[in-house]
């Protein structure tokens, strides 16, 4: 991956003929597409098409098998994961999660200091969360789940914020209102945003850029979500 210079180019994220798969099988055509400040952007598709490997090798988690990645200098990506990703088992506090998000960046075996502690406090607070900050994660709600891991991104002040399945296992009601506090909250940093998500409507709205992968007949697409949209209910599904 190399560095932008944020002076020079707008993008914070630039993608060019990134092949993204695994064991050396591709798994759609290649993709290219920038990320803006402030710009949000979804993935869409069918299941077992791509997007959680292309989130993935985005943030380096799973190896590109070809292509450019540059990032704006400084800019740090906030990850808010599958919930189903979580230990179930794993008797961890809210508090305790949502602090890994700063220990991610003070580095292994060094304390939180006052700082720390603020943008935490900040994060709690504005998912709406405070009440359950000494709870265990494995306790909540699916959507209380969903906003600790918001906060845990959100604390690490992203200027591109990932979220896989934000909406996973929620009615439209409550993707909904977890979509509306996480734009909203992206929209007061000027963060981008780039998500998966199913509910296709909801895209629509949201959206400034689709990506729509077919790995069945192995074409991407990428432009605003009525083109976009439009090419996946006339010709996809």
């Amino acid at each position: 991956m190399t560095m932008l210079n944020p002076e020079k180019i707008g993008p914070l994220l630039r993608a060019r003929n990134l092949e993204i798969g695994y064991h050396g099988s591709r798994v759609v055509p290649p993709i290219t597409f920038d990320l803006l400040p402030g710009q949000v952007t979804c993935i869409i598709g069918h299941n077992g098409s791509g997007k959680s490997t292309l989130l993935k090798s985005l943030l380096g988690l799973v190896p590109l098998h070809g292509g450019e990645l540059e990032l704006a200098e400084q800019t740090r990506i906030g990850y808010v994961p599958q919930r189903e990703a979580m230990d179930p088992i794993y008797p961890i506090r809210v508090i305790d999660l949502i602090e890994t998000g700063r220990y991610g960046l003070r580095g292994v075996g060094r304390k939180l200091n006052s700082e720390d502690k603020i943008k935490i406090d900040a994060a709690i607070d504005s998912t709406r969360i405070t009440h359950l900050r000494r709870r265990l994660f494995r306790t909540l709600s699916g959507g209380e789940q969903q906003r600790c891991l918001l906060a845990r991104a959100l604390c690490t002040e992203p200027q591109i914020l990932v979220l896989d399945e934000p909406t996973a296992s929620m009615d439209e009601s409550g993707a909904k209102e977890t979509i509306e506090m996480t734009l909203s909250l992206a929209k007061t940093h000027h963060s981008a945003v780039l998500m998966v998500n199913h509910f296709i409507e909801l895209v629509g709205k949201v959206s400034d850029q689709v990506v729509l992968l077919d790995r069945n007949k192995q074409r991407v697409f990428i432009g605003s979500p009525s083109t976009v949209i439009g090419i996946r209910n006339g010709d996809l599904f």
